[in-house]
């Protein structure tokens, strides 16, 4: 008997010792994965950020580029209006001369 259970013992406490390392590398594995998760979201949340911050900017870009375009095409208005008014100046005085 007492054979036996030296056996045994001998035999289940490999395996124990066997069990006792699979969890600690488990463990590791699992810590592993938390930070790796952990990172990942944070580089998710930053670069959510990142996006916020330049579709800010691109609106910004496009309202101004929009500003820019009324205020070309306000200004070709002004320049069209003072070239009609200098020819009928022209015209003026070009009568007066005769």
């Amino acid at each position: 008997l007492k054979a036996a259970n030296v056996f045994l013992f001998s035999s289940f406490s490999n395996l124990a010792f066997m069990i006792e390392i699979a969890q600690k590398e488990m463990q590791k594995f699992r810590k592993q994965i938390q930070d790796l998760n952990w990172q990942r979201k944070n580089d998710q949340l930053a670069g959510g950020a990142k996006l916020r911050e330049l579709e800010s900017n691109w609106v910004s870009l496009v309202s101004k580029n929009f500003e820019i375009e009324r205020a070309i095409i306000q200004l070709e208005n002004e320049v069209t209006q003072l070239r009609q008014q200098q020819g009928d100046e022209n015209k003026e005085n070009i009568r007066q001369d005769f």
